[in-house]
Order: structure tokens, then sequence, then C-alpha cells
């Protein structure tokens, strides 16, 4: 077999840089929704409000527990069942389908991101909420001046993980149509039948994208573990 990389400056490399721009679409759309729906569980659970925790647990199991490819599939073939109809006309107009991979990836890496958070809030000793509403701060400020700057430190490296995870995950959107980077390489393989070049390159991207986020949150793990140093 004769490999052609000459084909990735062609019409090919445009496709293969037009689904690297809707992977990094996803990715972000995706990260955004997981981390305010993982950070809303996440407290909502640890608070221990008996009604809410059981929300809030049946919601993590259910999203934890069920592949994030049948997730995709669910969201886009049953969300005309849920979602009133002027939702779903105003969703096809805007990529039905991206919209769907959105809303399936970010809601499944969300349990996982609850529970990081829960795990988070559990590291930090009960008492500094406890003092903070003796001395009548209200649940919002307490979480977002005393809590928040603590559990980012805890569970920074666990959100990189999960960053990389989805980021790496946004490839199952190809089974609902989404024209991300996996999708194209798959069109110019039935097209030219240049896969392994086309797959080659994609897997790089998926790499140096990965490895790179990882270092981004390394970089943000020092400075915050540096801030902490700071006051001593």
């Amino acid at each position: 077999m004769q490999l052609d990389w000459s084909i990735l400056l062609g019409p090919s490399g445009v496709l293969l840089l037009q689904g690297a721009r809707v992977t990094l679409q996803l990715a972000a759309l995706a990260l955004t929704l997981a981390l305010i729906l993982g950070f809303l569980f996440g407290v909502l659970r640890w608070s221990g409000f008996p009604p809410l925790k059981l929300v809030c647990w049946l919601y993590v199991e259910f999203c934890r527990n069920t592949p994030p490819l049948v997730q995709i599939l669910f969201w886009y073939f049953s969300a005309t069942v849920i979602l009133p109809p002027g939702a779903i006309l105003f969703l096809r107009d805007y990529g039905f389908e991206f919209a769907a991979a959105i809303f399936a990836l970010g809601i499944y890496h969300s349990a996982f991101i609850a529970e990081i958070v829960r795990a988070g809030l559990n590291a930090i000793p009960r008492g500094q909420y406890e003092a903070a509403q003796a001395i009548g701060l209200s649940f919002p400020t307490t979480m977002c001046s005393i809590l928040f700057p603590q559990l980012l430190r805890i569970i920074a490296p666990m959100l990189i993980s999960e960053a990389v995870s989805l980021t790496k995950n946004t490839s199952l959107a190809l089974a609902i149509g989404v024209t991300e980077i996996t999708y194209e390489a798959r069109t110019i393989d039935y097209v030219s039948f240049h896969g392994v070049e086309a797959l080659t390159a994609i897997t790089g991207f998926y790499l140096v994208l990965c490895v790179s986020i990882a270092g981004l949150g390394h970089l943000l793990q020092r400075f915050l573990s540096r801030h902490r140093r700071a006051p001593a």
C-alpha cells in the first residue's frame, strides 16, 4: 500500500481543518455545560438536604452508568419527543446534531464532575462551613468566598483529566453526523481511500490537543499552589 501524505495539503487537509474547528467548538461548549451542571449537582448533593440529595444521586448514577454514545443517540433521536416544537425548529436552524452532541457530552461528563466536586468539598473540614454559618454568612457567600478557592486547588487535576476525556469523546459525535474531525477523516477514506493518512493526522491532532490541555492544567495547578503559599 502506497501512502500519499500530499493529500493533507489539498482539499482533504481543508476538510480536516474544518473538522478540527468543529471539534474544538464542540469540546468547549460541552465542557462549559459539564462544569456548570457538575458544580451545581455536586454542591447540591454535598449540602445534604434529603430531597435534593436523592435527586442528585439519581442524576449522577444514571448519567455515569450509561455509555456516552447511547446518550448521544438518545438526545438525537428522542429530543423531538422531549422538547417543544419551537425548540426543535430553533435547534435545526443552528445544527440539531451539534446541539444534541453538546447536551449529551455535557450531561454525561457533568455527572463525573459532580462527584469530583462533592469529593473535594468533603476534603475541606466541615467546621469551616459551620463557622461561616455561625457568623451569619449566606450559603452562596460561604461557597464563593471560603470553600471554592480551596476546592479549586484540590480538584484541579481531576477537572483537567475530565476535560481531556471529554475532548476525546467528541469523536463519538460522528455517529449522528456531526462534522467533527473524525467524521471528516472517515469522509476522506470513503472518497479517496486515503484513510491511513487521514487517521494518522487526526491521531496527531488529538494527541497535541490533549497534551496541551494537560499542560495548561499543570500550569494552572502550579499557579493555584503558589497562590496558596504566598501569604506564608
